[in-house]
């Protein structure tokens, strides 16, 4: 049976094309501190890949909160990371441009899906070149990931309607639950964010790979068909 060839990849931004350092989990925490919630160190990292708002209704709830702050609080997460990358700007992680081209030079169509806002997701595009290209914003969806909804939204923007002919990378375990709930082709984790490949691996994936150095390889069986 021929397999129909691939169309559309879909890449996350913080953790898996660009790398962190920092940025998020301090962003958090300094909003955190900013409206008197305590968090606990390794509290964050089960909600990474989040919608930030649904992150910290997640945070207030733990808490014994009201949530009604949650979407000051997004607003001011997002103000707080725009002055970290002023002072030290975001970089690639290694191989992300070089997937990208190969992708681009293969005519497959690149898109991006990102728990960022858009205030937030149109910053980090910029910084890496990319704001030309497609993206989707937790802000422009009905429900975050794990759901669909991102990876459902850039296939509409990019005219792709077969999850068949549809690749994603994330570096989260609600990156590969959203790419897995979208019936992607490939469901790719990486290990360039807050998670080694062994926590990705107990997630839904068809791939585990240490940065997005290894995508051209496991892509290049169906990029020529």
């Amino acid at each position: 049976m021929t397999v129909a060839p691939l169309a559309l990849f879909v890449f996350d931004l913080a953790g898996t094309t660009v790398h962190d350092d920092g940025h998020v989990r301090q962003a958090f925490e300094r909003t955190a501190a900013d409206f008197g919630l305590t968090l606990e160190r390794d509290a964050l990292r089960q909600f990474f890949g989040w919608h930030k708002q649904r992150v910290f209704e997640a945070l207030l709830r733990l808490a014994g909160r009201e949530l009604e702050p949650a979407a000051a609080m997004a607003e001011h997460f997002a103000r707080v990371f725009a002055a970290g990358v002023a002072a030290r700007p975001l970089r690639p992680t290694p191989g992300c441009r070089e997937a990208i081209a190969f992708l681009q030079a293969r005519g497959i169509l690149v898109a991006f899906n990102t728990g960022f806002a858009r205030s937030t997701a149109d910053l980090v595009l910029a910084a890496l070149g990319y704001a030309h290209l497609p993206s989707v914003a937790s802000d422009e969806v009905a429900n975050g990931r794990p759901a669909p909804d991102l990876i459902r939204a850039a296939m509409q923007r990019t005219g792709v309607t077969d999850a068949g002919r549809v690749g994603v990378v994330g570096d989260t375990p609600a990156d590969l639950g959203a790419g897995h709930a979208a019936g992607c082709r490939f469901n790719v984790g990486v290990a360039t964010g807050a998670f080694p490949l062994a926590d990705l691996a107990v997630h839904p994936h068809t791939h585990l790979l240490p940065d997005l150095r290894g995508l051209p390889a496991v892509l290049h069986a169906t990029s020529s068909t």
